[in-house]
């Protein structure tokens, strides 16, 4: 009985220390070039910065290379869904103080290499952003360039 009490009881302290241990791993992109700036192109895009688990993007509609941001950042908290080389899906959440709840949104940032565009002197990757919308995606207008 002992020796069953004691099997059970290594067992448990395995699975504990390999699902603590799973939870502490750092999630990272597969395609690096999505933690660099997002440098917004058309004109309802903002600067964003993006990692696995937040959305942080400028409160300023204007954009300026070295800008402060006087008017500061928001910053949502979000769950990676999908980490593909050529895109990733975030789900993230924010108060939203028109509503006064929280909202989800599901954001979906697809990159290619920019070879035929106006864009192309002055970024090498162009990013579209695609929210999901009621079981579809749908465009959201949003492009950003990475230098």
């Amino acid at each position: 009985m002992k020796k069953v009490l004691f099997a059970c009881m290594a067992v448990l302290l395995i699975t504990t220390a390999c699902s603590l241990f799973t939870q502490n791993k750092e999630e990272k992109f597969v395609n690096p070039l999505f933690y660099k700036p997002l440098i917004p192109i058309s004109s309802i895009a903002r600067e964003s910065y993006l990692t696995p688990h937040s959305l942080k993007f400028s409160n300023s509609s204007t954009y300026k290379k070295n800008d402060d941001h006087k008017e500061g950042w928001t910053t949502q908290s979000c769950v990676l869904l999908e980490n593909k080389q050529e895109y990733i899906i975030l789900k993230c959440s924010f108060y939203n103080p028109v509503t006064q709840k929280t909202q989800i949104n599901i954001n979906k940032f697809k990159i290619s290499e920019c070879l035929d565009s106006v864009y192309c002197t002055s970024y090498h990757w162009l990013v579209e952003l695609i929210e999901y919308d009621k079981n579809n995606f749908r465009r959201s207008g949003e492009f950003y360039g990475i230098e």
